[in-house]
């Protein structure tokens, strides 16, 4: 028996599923990334240094900024580059605010119509007006803060290697902290109904890797650590990353010690939800479900509890802003030859970057590590356990479940494609 889904609706990009069944039982799961090879590793090389952030940004429209940060940092780490407490307080700002409309985008308008029983959010807003509403605003909220930090709402201009070119005025950031504080309290009635869905019963155990930071609930700074007690520094984990080359695919593949794993909402959470602010653990706390839990469904209820910490988080980082000098200075910058690995947090998982320059700056060498593309393994162990689960299942209700599984990994296909 086969299965064929020929596009996965409701994710970043297109891709196509095949499973093959042979005497009732999963013979293989095939996702394919449909969307050409972009080639940005290669379009860098030659490149000077400082092109290397504005370049990368352009892998997506969703998370550009998180892609510009981490090439940022992975550039200052080659060239020996350290930053001051402003600098990086404003980095920080704009991986939160990837996470706000990013974690929007997904929650409430590609995965929430699978669990109201509609067909796309436009349907979707007829009967749950109100909560379409909050969503749009949630979004052009989080679109707003990295338009004020980083120059435009998406591709950010003013952040660079060293520092800003611009920082945003006292009166902007003041602003937007008004902004987020009002919109808290529908952020977190929203996430606490994502917590109530009543999601498949799914459970696979399988590996979880994000950054941890004892010290916070890690984003930008930490070590990659696993649920299995493995820990090491970026350019550590990036040597014993293995990304499979395979031939229906235009994405890679990725393994960890020769096994999949899962890296994004529900890794970090699984490994660090004792750090999360007050109002996002009361959410995680008073909602049905335990953690460390291993139903992938749940990813997206645990992108909705990030939205809440994130808002709160980015309260917190604005306020420390203007009670300080928000003046910037960029460190003067010796050119040479160098390595640099980096490691953020991206909405959908750990991002990587690296890079090697030679005596003029030029790039090299490099490697970006996106979570789709690291996610890929495991996406295809969850859907045959999901599917050898429901074997009984008519192939719409199966093909159905499979999509909302897919789903809850909120594919980028843009970025595994770079």
């Amino acid at each position: 028996m086969k299965i064929k889904l020929e596009h996965v609706t409701r994710i970043e990009g297109h891709a196509s599923l095949t499973v093959m069944l042979t005497e009732g039982k999963v013979h293989s799961v095939r996702l394919k990334y449909e969307e050409g090879a972009r080639l940005f590793e290669g379009l860098l090389r030659g490149r000077n240094f400082f092109d290397a952030p504005t370049i990368t940004s352009r892998i997506c429209g969703v998370c550009p900024s998180v892609h510009n940060i981490t090439a940022i940092k992975a550039m200052e780490q080659a060239l020996g580059v350290s930053v001051d407490p402003v600098t990086d307080q404003l980095r920080r700002l704009m991986i939160l605010a990837q996470w706000i409309q990013s974690h929007t985008l997904h929650a409430f308008f590609l995965a929430l119509p699978d669990y109201l029983g509609a067909e796309s959010a436009i349907s979707m807003a007829s009967e749950h007006p109100d909560e379409v509403e909050i969503a749009l605003a949630l979004k052009k909220l989080g679109n707003d803060m990295v338009y004020v930090i980083g120059g435009r709402a998406v591709h950010p201009i003013t952040s660079r290697v060293g520092g800003f070119s611009h920082v945003p005025p006292v009166t902007r950031l003041a602003d937007l902290r008004h902004r987020l504080e009002e919109a808290l309290p529908p952020a977190m009635r929203l996430a606490r109904l994502t917590g109530e869905l009543d999601i498949p019963d799914f459970s696979r155990k399988t590996t979880y890797l994000a950054l941890v930071d004892p010290d916070e609930y890690a984003y930008y700074t930490g070590e990659v650590c696993s649920s299995e007690g493995y820990c090491s520094t970026p350019d550590d984990f990036c040597s014993t990353l293995r990304e499979v080359v395979r031939p229906d695919s235009t994405a890679k593949a990725g393994l960890h010690e020769g096994r999949g794993f899962f890296t994004g909402a529900l890794a970090r959470i699984n490994l660090s939800h004792e750090l999360l602010t007050g109002s996002a653990g009361s959410i995680l706390r008073d909602s049905p479900h335990s953690f460390p839990n291993y139903n992938t469904f749940l990813n997206t209820f645990c992108q909705t509890v990030e939205l809440v910490h994130a808002m709160t988080e980015s309260v917190r980082l604005i306020d420390e802003l203007l009670a300080g000098d928000l003046a910037t200075k960029t460190p003067e910058i010796a050119v040479r030859a160098g390595s640099g690995v980096a490691a953020t947090e991206a909405p959908r998982g750990t991002l990587y970057h690296a890079y090697t320059l030679d005596d003029e700056g030029l790039i090299v060498d490099d490697n970006i590590i996106t979570p789709t593309a690291q996610n890929l393994t495991n996406l295809e162990d969850d859907i045959n356990q999901f599917v050898e689960q429901r074997r009984d299942w008519e192939a719409a209700r199966l093909i159905e479940g499979i999509e909302r599984l897919v789903r809850s990994y909120d594919p980028c296909v843009s970025c595994a494609t770079h």
